[in-house]
C-alpha cells in the first residue's frame, strides 16, 4: 500500500513550513551535536575534498578536467567526432605557455581542419582572437557587427520585429 496524499508542507518554506526561530535553533543544536559525534562524515566538511578528485589534489589540473568534459560534451552536442583522451588533453595543458580562457589573448584548443573531428592530430593551441578570425568554410571572413541585432531582428519576439 502506498501513500498517495501530498504532505502538508509540500512547496512551503520558512515560517509557512513550520520553521519557527525556536525550531530552527533546536535543529541547529541537534545537527552540531551529530557532527561532533561523526567527525569523519563528509556531511559537515567545508571546502573542496581534494582527496576524492579523479585528477588528484592539484586544483589547476582539476579545473582543466572540467574544461575537458565541457569541450567533449560540446563536441557531442554539435555531432563532431571526439577521440582526444584526458591524458592527451592534460599534456596540452602542461606544455602550453600562456593563459587558457575566453579573452582575445587567451589560448584555446582549436581544430586545424574544421571539417574533421577533434582528434589529437587535428588540434593545436591557438590564441582565441586569432582562432575566431579564421576563414569559414567559404573562405569568407564574417564582418564584425553583422548579426541579427545589427540587422534589427529581435529573435525573442519571433524574428520579425524590427527596431
Amino acid at each position: 500500500m502506498t501513500n498517495t496524499q501530498t504532505p502538508w508542507n509540500k512547496g512551503l518554506t520558512g515560517l509557512a513550513a513550520g520553521w519557527t526561530p525556536a525550531r530552527r535553533k533546536k535543529m541547529s543544536i541537534k545537527q552540531k551535536r551529530w557532527l561532533r559525534r561523526n567527525p569523519d562524515s563528509p556531511v559537515g566538511q567545508k571546502g573542496p575534498r581534494k582527496g576524492l578528485w579523479l585528477t588528484g589534489p592539484d586544483p589547476k589540473v582539476h579545473k582543466h578536467y572540467y574544461r575537458f568534459l565541457k569541450a567533449k560534451a560540446q563536441a557531442k552536442f554539435w555531432k563532431q567526432k571526439w577521440t582526444i583522451m584526458w591524458e592527451d588533453y592534460l599534456d596540452f595543458f602542461k606544455t602550453m605557455h600562456g593563459r587558457w580562457g575566453r579573452g582575445k589573448k587567451s589560448k584555446n584548443l582549436c581544430r586545424i581542419n574544421t571539417k574533421q573531428g577533434w582528434h589529437i592530430w587535428n588540434v593545436q593551441m591557438m590564441v582565441r582572437g586569432q582562432a575566431m578570425r579564421r576563414p569559414t568554410k567559404n573562405k569568407r571572413i564574417k564582418p564584425k557587427g553583422k548579426g541579427s541585432k545589427a540587422r534589427g531582428i529581435n529573435w525573442r519576439r519571433g524574428g520579425h520585429v524590427n527596431g
